[in-house]
């Protein structure tokens, strides 16, 4: 069983771990670490995008039995604190709220749900582990962050020919559709929980509580995991994949034209371009064998930095 040294207990209770006390430092069985998290690592002169950015972050570290050792809590993503040589995991939560302190071990804080509606540009949600580190000396360490959510981004054409190059086409609105809300902070790229909770469903069906800013009318959206076999039932409610949705109306009628994501994964973004040449379908829900007149080339790549590619139309 790990037992924390008293020097360690002292640091815990009264030192800023931005500040590391004098007797920690005088303490032989004590390692001095600098951990900064992977979007910390640009100087001030270099602006982080705002998918990057961490407003808050609290870190944990966890002793070979997944048992916590102690948790820090930092606002620019940096710590500085002392371990005595051993094997840990560290575990950085970032821009989550009501994240717990005391009481928890590595298996339960990966239970800890999240929630869609948590994240807001400049202020994503973000989790990074470092495993079964060992630690013999001082050393600055670096924690790579990845986020919890998808990023969904679009360019749109348009390919009038004949009768309808002379009609009007005005985009209404853009959105996802069939949208997974919750999850945990250990995410894994498979079926949602067969609760979990959805938003847009189908022909958008709202619930009153969906984070539009996140959804709709941007020029990108956000979605948690979703690796959902797909189904087009257009009465029935039941889990599916998650779509891409242009409405808008040509030659005095609506119509609509989607795109499916087959599988969305946590930190990947995917690119959209969509050519419209012609009516879409009645319904977002409508088979991919029903489209006729446009086509939706998907690109997907990790997401890294982000903020590549903007809506367009």
């Amino acid at each position: 069983m790990y037992v924390l040294l008293p020097a360690l207990l002292f640091l815990a209770a009264g030192c800023n771990p931005g500040d590391p006390c004098l007797a920690c430092r005088e303490e032989p069985q004590l390692r001095r670490l600098e951990l900064a998290l992977s979007t910390a690592t640009k100087g001030s002169a270099e602006p982080l995008p705002s998918d990057s950015q961490v407003t808050r972050c609290q870190l944990y570290v966890f002793s070979r039995d997944g048992n916590l050792v102690n948790c820090y809590q930092s606002s620019d993503g940096r710590f500085d604190f002392y371990l005595t040589d051993e094997t840990y995991d560290f575990v950085a939560v970032a821009n989550k709220e009501d994240l717990p302190v005391m009481g928890v071990t590595r298996q339960s804080l990966g239970r800890t749900e999240t929630t869609l509606a948590e994240n807001a540009e400049g202020g994503l949600v973000m989790v990074g582990r470092l495993d079964n580190h060992i630690i013999e000396s001082d050393e600055k360490i670096t924690v790579e962050m990845k986020r919890l959510v998808a990023k969904v981004s679009y360019v749109l054409h348009t390919d009038f020919s004949g009768p309808l190059a002379a009609e009007p086409f005005q985009v209404e609105d853009i959105y996802l559709t069939n949208v997974v809300g919750a999850g945990t902070l250990a995410p894994a790229d498979s079926l949602p929980a067969s609760d979990a909770l959805w938003y847009n469903r189908m022909n958008r069906e709202d619930r009153g509580d969906e984070p539009a800013a996140l959804l709709e009318g941007g020029p990108c959206f956000y979605t948690l995991p979703n690796a959902s076999p797909d189904s087009h039932d257009k009465e029935k409610w039941g889990s599916r994949c998650t779509r891409f949705v242009v409405k808008a109306t040509l030659a005095g009628r609506t119509t609509y034209y989607p795109v499916t994501l087959e599988r969305v994964r946590a930190n990947h973004h995917y690119h959209i371009d969509l050519t419209i040449a012609g009516f879409g379908v009645d319904h977002p829900e409508d088979r991919p064998e029903d489209y006729k007149d446009f086509q939706g080339q998907v690109s997907v790549a990790p997401w890294k930095a982000g903020g590549d590619f903007r809506g367009d139309y």
